[in-house]
């Protein structure tokens, strides 16, 4: 009967009809005590029922009995958060990255806890360290092929996300064992490849050097691949917008305006 009830109740949570999940859930809960998830969804929708009273005890719960789950300790880190109770939501989402580090969403929750309790440099920091999560997401769905989509140069006043290409680049290429080194074509070798297109959508290629170790070569395509697919994660524009507004409260107004700057052009 339980599994039913889960069933109907997931259901209804997937089409937002939370009020009519959330009396599902609670008999869930009293018919199997000892499932984390029940206890994890009745949370859920007693948050995005606006009864943040109500959420936290049932997401204290699920994270006691789900102690692996990142997305509770996220989730139980935003209730805390909407309380203001700012220690807490910090050790939780701390606690989501120590499971998985590369939690995107428990970063940058951390890092919005932090600002909104006057930890600039520390949000700051996590923001930062977001940043780079989204860049490595990024360059690991790149698939090195012939027949991916060529994209062109463009002409960007920002420069932030160039230093996430390259920091994302060297995180490709460090967890390639046969990797001595990497490089890029210079600008005359950029335009000529552009034009004619001759490794078609490749990323990058290999080489052998005269010690017949592997050189990785990355190609005008990995830079604007990687600028379009940065421009369609919305994340990485609202994190430079988070730094902006964090750099115009510490009074750094050039450096807030360049992050603004940015956000906007890569806003989709």
């Amino acid at each position: 009967m339980s599994e039913v009830l889960r069933d109907q109740a997931i259901d209804l949570m997937t089409r937002q009809r939370f009020g009519e999940a959330l009396p599902l859930l609670r008999q869930c809960i009293q018919d199997d005590p000892a499932w984390g998830n029940s206890w994890y969804m009745a949370g859920q929708c007693c948050r995005f029922l606006g009864d943040i009273d109500g959420a936290i005890p049932y997401l204290e719960r699920a994270a006691e009995l789900n102690s692996d789950e990142p997305p509770v300790y996220l989730a139980l880190g935003i209730a805390y958060q909407h309380k203001k109770q700012w220690t807490s939501a910090i050790a939780a989402f701390r606690r989501a990255l120590e499971i998985d580090s590369e939690y995107e969403f428990a970063c940058n929750s951390l890092a919005l806890t932090q600002m909104k309790c006057g930890e600039l440099e520390k949000a700051l920091l996590n923001y930062d360290v977001c940043a780079n999560l989204v860049a490595r997401r990024i360059v690991k769905s790149m698939r090195n092929s012939h027949t991916s989509p060529i994209f062109k140069h463009r002409e960007t006043v920002g420069t932030f996300w160039l230093g996430y290409v390259m920091k994302a680049m060297l995180f490709l290429a460090s967890n390639v064992e046969h990797i001595a080194g990497i490089g890029w074509l210079s600008g005359e070798q950029a335009i000529e490849e552009e034009q004619t297109e001759r490794h078609a959508g490749l990323y990058w290629t290999d080489t052998h050097n005269e010690k017949n170790q592997t050189e990785r070569l990355f190609l005008p395509n990995y830079f604007s691949s990687f600028r379009e697919l940065l421009r369609q994660d919305a994340l990485y524009s609202n994190i430079l917008l988070s730094r902006g507004m964090i750099f115009e409260l510490l009074g750094q107004v050039d450096e807030a305006r360049q992050h603004f700057v940015e956000a906007a052009e890569f806003q989709a």
